[in-house]
């Protein structure tokens, strides 16, 4: 399975997990209406009020993503509970992985690949898994009913509001007596994902460890930013540089299970200097393509020059520091002289 499918099926596997199937709600049809039919915003509308008054959601659905040169199938198995806590599995062909979030951590463990992510508390008060999209985002148009594994379901074409986004063409199957989607999908002329919900189990009890990332298998990220130097330098046991000839703007302390780094921004002129300091750096920067030999005050360093930006980097004692300008070797490596 290819990277890009797996990121479709991830995607379609959380539109599922927190509802977003069933989001929006405006105009429908008056003509099916008046014959005893409701319209699509009433279909729509009253399948966003199912899926948004489940304290919790689970199930199993089926994803098929093609086009012109292939197809790949996978099985998806999903839960969300308020306010925001998701996961989700895929099992491919030849993939399988897990993702989710306890709403604190966002995190995800596959075939060679582990991360985990500590959400910023303003994302995570909004990672609301019951409305998070504004009603007026989609428009509905009911084209009639059909049957979906024995049940009856209404069709619905689904379209943005906003004219000018450039949206694939969705079709949604909703029950047509309780409301749950029971099939999905979306078809942008290149790819179609074809989405069929095997099973949806709506206000099932949850344990949390469902959403919470392996401990063992993920290394965590934390973020955390400072204003002035001082105050980066007094959160970390590394020794940081300071670049004189520019204007302080912010650092970034960047922690994980395996590395530290702290990230400083600089204004020098008009123009932006970062200066790095980080631990465990080195296995990444060894492989550096197009590297070049320099001297830092009869150190020796490396320089890598790539769209328009110029780094020059050096490690000691398990420390990496670096440099990036918005310019050449030669003006990366002034910089790194003074600071």
């Amino acid at each position: 399975m290819t990277a890009d499918t797996g990121r479709r099926l991830a995607i379609v596997a959380v539109f599922v997990a927190v509802g977003l199937l069933a989001a929006g709600a405006v105009a429908g049809v008056s003509s099916l209406g008046e014959m005893g039919q409701p319209s699509g915003d009433d279909v729509l509308d009253k399948t966003e009020q199912r899926y948004d008054t489940a304290e919790t959601i689970t199930g199993t659905a089926t994803v098929t993503v093609a086009n012109d040169t292939a197809t790949q199938t996978a099985t998806v198995e999903y839960a969300a509970a308020e306010p925001n806590k998701a996961w989700a599995a895929v099992t491919g062909e030849d993939r399988a992985y897990e993702m989710g979030t306890n709403g604190t951590v966002a995190w995800a463990v596959g075939e060679n690949q582990s991360y985990g992510r500590e959400l910023p508390e303003k994302s995570a008060a909004m990672n609301d898994t019951t409305d998070p999209v504004p009603e007026e985002n989609v428009t509905a148009t009911l084209r009639g009913t059909e049957e979906v594994n024995g049940k009856s379901t209404y069709i619905l074409d689904l379209e943005p509001t906003n004219e000018s986004i450039d949206a694939p063409n969705t079709t949604l199957w909703v029950d047509t007596e309780d409301y749950r989607v029971h099939k999905l999908i979306t078809d942008d002329g290149k790819n179609r994902t074809e989405l069929t919900v095997e099973e949806t189990n709506f206000n099932v009890s949850i344990d949390d460890s469902q959403f919470a990332p392996p401990a063992d298998r993920v290394a965590v990220t934390t973020v955390e930013t400072y204003e002035t130097y001082d105050a980066a330098q007094s959160a970390t046991d590394l020794d940081l540089p300071e670049y004189d000839n520019g204007t302080f703007e912010e650092a970034r302390y960047i922690s994980r299970a395996d590395s530290t780094a702290v990230v400083q921004q600089y204004d020098a002129d008009g123009e932006n200097v970062t200066l790095l300091t980080a631990t465990g750096a080195s296995s990444y920067l060894d492989d550096a393509e197009n590297g070049t030999a320099v001297q830092v005050n009869g150190r020796n360093a490396t320089a890598v020059e790539r769209d328009d930006r110029a780094v020059v980097y050096w490690t000691e004692d398990g420390v990496t520091t670096g440099v990036v300008v918005e310019g050449t070797t030669e003006e990366a490596v002034a910089v790194a002289e003074e600071l």
